[in-house]
């Protein structure tokens, strides 16, 4: 080999040489090794804090709650009557009209009643005349002036007057028409100048004061459902308004037919809200806890055939299998596992997993009890 191919194979591998070592350096510039990338963006995922589910909680509080047995009933009033009149005549004056409140004794209604009067006067008259007369008679039978038979006629002449004076004011005041006792007046039938009879329906008349839904209870509750026992009275028509009642009879025979028995419970209702033939829901109240631990129904977790709750432990979500207790519309006993002041998350649960990490985003004042 001369000089001048041994010159030429040295330049070719110097120049090989360089261009190794220049790819090399750039491969380390631009992270095209893959070991090197898969560590780097592990690690930039360990720096990157996860953030924190936004939720809402209430505290879960000691308050009471009671066990009941649910029915569907209307509003009925023990108190409703029909009122007709006592005698025949023309209607003089009408003194009340549907929805007026009335209390016992009031007039309601007049018959015509001059010719009642006339009659009156008539039969007081001829009342004291034989007033008069029998007195003399009674003289003179003392006296042994009559006979007993004149005594007798005379005796009966004055009784049959004063019968017929009864009969006169009898029907003199059974044209003015009274209230029976004190409520409301649901329906009037007649008008002024119409005639009417003892057939003749002229009002309606409900009491107000004394309202009763009657239930149809099933006769597996005969020994649960007791006398006296509270109930709660709500309505869909009358929203957020809730009113107490109590048992206050019950059937003590059993239908063979619908294997039901009857129970009469009373209403109280100063407002007046509730109206005969309102559809309404009646909770029998069939036992009470006074120092219950009660959760808001809403944070209520469905998980197969159970029931779980998330609490807020420091700043982590901790699910709770909840052991139910009684229960009504808004919240449900917590029999287990859960003190009162425990934050329960009551928005944004769903979706949530054991020890997920979250942010309260509501105020203590808001927490409250749900």
């Amino acid at each position: 080999m001369n000089a001048w191919h041994k010159a030429g194979v040295l330049l070719l591998a110097a120049t090989l040489g360089a261009c190794g070592a220049q790819a090399g350096r750039q491969g380390e510039g631009d992270g095209s090794d893959p070991t090197a990338r898969a560590d780097s963006t592990a690690a930039d995922s360990l720096s990157k804090p996860i953030e924190a589910v936004p939720v809402e909680v209430a505290l879960a509080h000691t308050g009471e709650i009671s066990a009941h047995l649910l029915f569907n009933s209307t509003i009925e009033t023990e108190a409703a009557v029909e009122i007709y009149p006592q005698i025949s005549g023309l209607v003089k004056q009408l003194r009340v009209e549907a929805g007026d409140r009335v209390e016992a004794g009031d007039t309601l209604l007049r018959i015509e009643d001059k010719q009642l009067r006339i009659a009156t006067a008539e039969a007081q008259a001829n009342y004291d005349y034989q007033q008069t007369g029998f007195k003399r008679t009674e003289a003179m039978f003392e006296r042994n002036l009559i006979s007993v038979q004149e005594f007798e006629t005379n005796k009966y002449n004055f009784e049959q007057s004063r019968l017929r004076l009864a009969r006169a004011r009898l029907e003199l005041e059974y044209a003015e028409i009274i209230a029976p006792f004190s409520g409301v007046i649901t329906e009037r039938y007649v008008q002024v100048g119409a005639r009417v009879g003892p057939s003749s329906k002229l009002y309606d008349l409900i009491k107000l004061d004394d309202l009763i839904a009657r239930v149809f209870a099933p006769g597996q509750y005969l020994t649960t459902i007791g006398s006296g026992q509270q109930a709660l009275i709500t309505s869909e028509f009358l929203p957020d308004k809730q009113f107490h009642g109590w048992v206050k009879r019950i059937s003590p025979v059993v239908d063979p037919r619908s294997g039901t028995f009857k129970v009469t419970v009373g209403l109280r209702d100063r407002w007046e809200y509730l109206r005969p033939g309102l559809f309404v829901n009646v909770r029998i109240v069939t036992a009470t806890h006074a120092e219950a631990v009660l959760i808001p129904k809403q944070a209520i977790v469905y998980d197969g055939g159970d029931r779980f709750v998330f609490a807020v432990e420091d700043t982590t979500a901790a699910r709770i299998k909840l052991q139910p207790g009684f229960e009504d519309a808004d919240f449900i006993e917590a029999l287990a596992g859960i003190d009162s002041g425990t934050p329960i998350i009551v928005v944004g649960q769903n979706g949530l997993k054991d020890s997920t990490r979250v942010r309260v985003v509501n105020s203590a004042d808001d927490a409250g009890q749900g």
